[in-house]
């Protein structure tokens, strides 16, 4: 039976003219109520209209990218995979921020279909489950939209890097360059990608019986933390021989702290970043890092997009992952059995005693 305006303004508790207006995002409505009646329209099945104008048949498909953008290479790279995959596939990308208000993604994606938008990719890590909800709720079927961030409980269908296999791939090669002590500059815990690279790496370091993690530290991602994160390492009685910095900043920080302490990489401390941004090539020395491609990120997100267009799609939460792979540079890569290396005389003081495997 078609569920009618009727049918949901009984389950709520509204108005008829309430509900229509929440549904057609028109008229003067709290965001908490409209949201209870777009939760519930979902529940009971009803398909929200579609409100979108007319699109010539010539034109390209438009896909907004909406996220969180931030200076830096990170967001940089990541645009620039969808840029060069788009035009490929000879479609349009616009980029779209909201850092300022994660809440009002759904108004922006409604706002987007009106303007004529066939689709969107969301990659805002910030992101809680609730308001995936409300987005999967706030979308007609007709309209596609794929997440590129992990969650914990995914509830839009997700593409995203395995973050899990990357930071293991780290650990592996630390273990076959002969480094047994390590240390690792975690991501911030609460971002659900920041806790699959602790893992991976933390998991695959357990499974080699005579490898150990001695040294950890928690860090935002940022530049900074990657300088807070040695002035704590430089504090400890005994030092790891090869650290992990679950991303390139603070990987970059780490080593140019260190190395104005006098620490020489790879021969006293050997080091790997995540992400490989360009910068990992031209900086001294060249950083070891694992390699996100975010071309082929694009690519998968947008033939998953664009198989959808023209037909009502529901989301299961199933996630894509993409494949990744390690770059080794002179970071961590040591000739010979690391076991025989010697440390480095230096001039600076040294804080602690290093032990090397």
């Amino acid at each position: 039976m078609k569920v009618t305006l009727r049918n949901i303004a009984d389950a709520t508790g509204f108005s008829i003219s309430t509900v229509s207006r929440a549904l057609r995002g028109e008229g003067r409505i709290s965001e908490e109520h409209r949201h209870k009646i777009l939760a519930k329209a979902h529940d009971m099945g009803y398909e929200l209209p579609t409100g979108r104008r007319n699109i010539p048949t010539n034109q390209p498909p438009y896909i907004a990218i909406i996220t969180q953008f931030e200076t830096g290479e990170f967001y940089s790279s990541f645009f620039e995979g969808f840029a060069k995959a788009a035009i490929h596939k000879k479609i349009q990308v616009s980029l779209f921020s909201v850092s300022d208000d994660y809440n009002q993604v759904d108004t922006l994606i409604n706002n987007l279909r009106a303007l004529g938008y066939s689709a969107a990719v969301i990659f805002v890590p910030e992101l809680k489950e609730k308001q995936y909800r409300r987005i999967l709720h706030a979308i007609p079927k007709d309209f596609p939209v794929i997440s590129c961030s992990n969650i914990n409980n995914p509830v839009l269908d997700t593409v995203t890097f395995d973050a899990y296999r990357g930071a293991s791939l780290v650990a592996e090669h630390f273990y076959k360059q002969g480094f047994n002590r390590l240390g690792i500059i975690e991501g911030p815990q609460e971002k659900p990608e920041a806790r699959f690279r602790t893992n991976g790496f933390v998991d695959l370091t357990k499974h080699n019986s005579d490898s150990e993690i001695i040294w950890s530290y928690t860090g935002d991602y940022t530049h900074e933390s990657g300088i807070q994160a040695y002035q704590n390492f430089k504090t400890q009685k005994v030092h790891p021989r090869a650290v992990f910095a679950a991303n390139d900043a603070m990987a970059f920080g780490f080593m140019e702290s260190a190395r104005a302490d006098g620490w020489q990489f790879p021969d006293d401390l050997a080091i790997a970043g995540y992400d490989n941004l360009p910068f990992c090539h031209y900086h001294y020395p060249q950083l070891t890092s694992v390699n996100t491609n975010y071309t082929l990120l694009a690519q998968n997100t947008l033939d998953n997009l664009l198989s959808r267009l023209g037909r009502p799609v529901s989301h299961q939460g199933i996630v894509s992952l993409v494949p990744i792979s390690l770059t080794i540079r002179h970071s961590s890569m040591i000739k010979g059995d690391s076991k025989d290396q010697k440390p480095v005389q230096r001039n600076k003081p040294v804080f602690a005693e290093k032990i090397t495997d």
